[in-house]
Parts: C-alpha cells; structure tokens; sequence
C-alpha cells in the first residue's frame, strides 16, 4: 500500500536535506506559498528556519528546535 505524502510533508524533507531559496522553493512547482505549507506540517521538535545569504537572498531550512 502506497501512502501520499502532502505538499508540506514533501517541502520539509527537502528542506531537511538543503536549504533553499525563496524562488527555489516556488520553481519545485510543489505549492504556490511553500513557506506556509512548510509550517503547517512541521514535525514535533523541528522549526523554519529564515536567513539571509549575502546579496539578499532568504533561505529556508528546516532544523531541530
């Protein structure tokens, strides 16, 4: 039996791997707000994390909390 992961479910374990960029996120074509699908599905003990590289970019991780 295969079980389906949801939009947020998919953008954590990504995220999980790297972090990503706002358009990086929006280009995986996954959701249309990554960011909010994201903190939906967060697990138990794990938060987003948003900073920003040099020349202005935000990156999105996700890291135990």
């Amino acid at each position: 039996m295969q079980t389906n992961k949801r939009q947020g479910d998919k953008l954590v374990s990504m995220l999980k791997r790297k972090g990503m960029t706002t358009l990086e996120l929006i280009q995986t074509g996954i959701s249309v707000c990554p960011w909010r699908r994201v903190s939906e599905c967060l697990p138990q003990g794990w938060k987003l994390d948003k900073s920003q590289r040099k020349g202005r970019h935000i990156v999105y991780r996700v890291v135990k909390g």
